[in-house]
């Protein structure tokens, strides 16, 4: 079991090692580029109009998944129950 675990993280190593410089080193980071950054003027707008439906839908999934997680912390045990009743008497 040890030999399992030693073996894959020298795999996950590796394969980070691969891909890092791979990233890091990627023409995308050219920084002799002449395109202007984003300004939050021209961030904003984008997100209110080019990405105003991916931004709705993603709210409402997180939103769907906090609800999910409230429910499954909630404690319904029957002693919990009759003491939460009797602390309101």
């Amino acid at each position: 079991m040890r030999l399992i675990d030693h073996v894959a993280r020298l795999m996950v190593a590796g394969i980070l090692a691969l891909l890092l410089p791979m990233i890091v080193y990627h023409s995308m980071w050219d920084t002799s580029s002449s395109t202007i950054g984003l300004n939050t003027f021209e961030f904003s707008r984008a997100m209110l109009t080019d990405w105003a439906l991916p931004v709705i839908v993603l709210g409402i999934l997180l939103s769907m998944a906090m609800i999910g997680a409230s429910y499954l912390v909630r404690d319904e045990r029957i002693e919990n129950l009759l003491w939460e009743q009797e602390g309101e008497q």
